[in-house]
């Protein structure tokens, strides 16, 4: 199920890669400053779960794998995801304020998205699938190294969702009282980062449950978390790109400046 999933999820990230790259570039040459960071996170969120999602889909995790190394797919897939949930918080929060707060709570996300990634990393060092012949995910539940790089990313995913549903549906709220297209799409935005909160509450209530001895089957995991996070994606992606295009034909923009 997961390569029709990701499969869907590659093809609508990298139509919007595209159109936010296009977007950005045009932006720049108008000397438009609106939303400049946004614009940058936007591409860079759309490109990372693009990577993400690639390497998600087993035929092509297989390939890379023999490539490289045993569940290096998953190690990058991981990381674009932390990448990509961040550059949707640091785009969410340039959206909102235009006060020093805002310049902090952007550098405390680069920060946090550093310190997950080498967490990962060392943790994947430590589990070192290749010598195990192992896979990092909950197939392999009973490993506790497995486990605890799981729940490190799962733990981030689920934060930075929660954040991102919460302030996609302030913004929202805000421009639907305007009568603002662009509320729309955030609307659906925050559907999406819900949604990727559901998706990393069932996969990691799975690992946690299966700690305690008390596991849901793994083919109902395995059919359940994998769509959760294909509905996630594409609504994160398409809720915004709708924000995004309406926004830019406004001749004002939705910040607000209001203290974090």
């Amino acid at each position: 199920m997961d390569g029709p999933i990701f499969g869907l999820c590659s093809m609508l990230t990298l139509a919007g890669t595209a159109i936010a790259l296009i977007r950005a570039v045009t932006q720049r040459r108008r000397n438009n400053d609106y939303y400049r960071v946004a614009r940058h996170a936007h591409v860079l969120a759309l490109a990372s779960s693009f990577v993400g999602s690639m390497l998600a889909i087993p035929a092509v995790a297989d390939v890379a794998d023999r490539a490289t190394t045993a569940e290096l797919s998953s190690l990058v897939s991981d990381i674009a995801a932390v990448i990509f949930c961040a550059s949707l918080q640091v785009l969410i929060i340039d959206w909102e304020y235009d006060e020093l707060p805002h310049d902090i709570s952007i550098a405390c996300r680069i920060g946090f998205v550093v310190v997950v990634s080498g967490l990962l990393i060392w943790q994947f060092r430590r589990t070192n699938p290749a010598r195990l012949n192992l896979d990092l995910s909950t197939s392999y539940a009973q490993v506790s190294d497995v486990r605890t790089y799981m729940l490190t990313y799962l733990s981030f995913f689920a934060a930075a969702g929660a954040e991102v549903a919460m302030r996609a549906t302030r913004l929202a709220r805000g421009a639907w009282e305007r009568g603002l297209t662009a509320s729309i799409g955030l609307a659906v935005a925050a559907a999406g980062a819900t949604l990727g909160v559901l998706y990393a509450v069932s996969r990691g209530g799975y690992v946690l449950a299966y700690e305690s001895g008390h596991a849901w089957p793994l083919a109902l995991d395995n059919v359940v978390s994998p769509a959760l996070a294909g509905l996630s994606i594409a609504g994160v992606a398409a809720g915004l790109s709708i924000a995004v295009l309406s926004n830019s034909r406004r001749s004002q923009p939705l910040r607000r400046s209001v203290n974090v």
